[in-house]
């Protein structure tokens, strides 16, 4: 009788091994419907804090409320609730500071955009205030087209256009509209 139980069970086992291994058919033409929809995030991050070192010494910091990455023609990871970024010099001073409402980094080119109320602080003090800047990470220069306005000290500079250094030390803005002596009444946290 054991013999005959334990053949019994070695027999409903192997059945339900083979049903389950040929159940297990894709029809092609379903496999093939599924696509990845380029419009959702492939991953989520909330809170994100990242630090980035460069041989063992820290050379920028990256907040951001949310960042999503998708996978496209140039993967891009998107910050749709803003960034913060600082940079460090190779002493571990600050050199720069971006802020901005708005970030979308375009992996494989190295290039990002950062939008909305975006604000560049150097370590001289200058303040660079516009709607859109690009950071192209091969050329480590940042770049813009739209109207800017550098604050300093004792001076505010309009102007449309402006290319920097990574670092917003070495600047020129690309059509100057004219620059006006600083005093107390003049807000220096808006564009116009």
């Amino acid at each position: 009788m054991k013999v005959s139980s334990i053949k019994h069970i070695k027999s409903i086992a192997l059945i339900f091994i083979g049903t389950m291994l040929f159940s297990c058919e894709n029809d092609m033409e379903v496999v093939k419907s599924l696509k990845i929809d380029q419009n959702t995030p492939y991953e989520s991050s909330y809170n994100v804090d990242m630090d980035y070192y460069d041989s063992g010494k820290l050379v920028m910091q990256m907040q951001s409320p949310e960042i999503l990455r998708f996978i496209n023609e140039d993967e891009t990871m998107e910050m749709p609730q803003g960034i913060t970024m600082i940079f460090y010099d190779s002493l571990g001073n600050v050199k720069s500071k971006l802020t901005a409402n708005y970030a979308i980094n375009y992996v494989k080119k190295k290039i990002m955009k950062a939008r909305n109320h975006v604000v560049a602080t150097n370590s001289l003090g200058k303040k660079l205030l516009t709607e859109e800047l690009i950071w192209n990470q091969n050329t480590h220069k940042i770049y813009t087209d739209k109207q800017v306005k550098v604050v300093s000290k004792d001076k505010v500079i309009f102007g449309d256009g402006l290319t920097s250094d990574e670092s917003f030390t070495k600047w020129a803005i690309t059509h100057p509209t004219g620059d006006i002596i600083l005093n107390e009444s003049l807000n220096a946290d808006s564009v116009n």
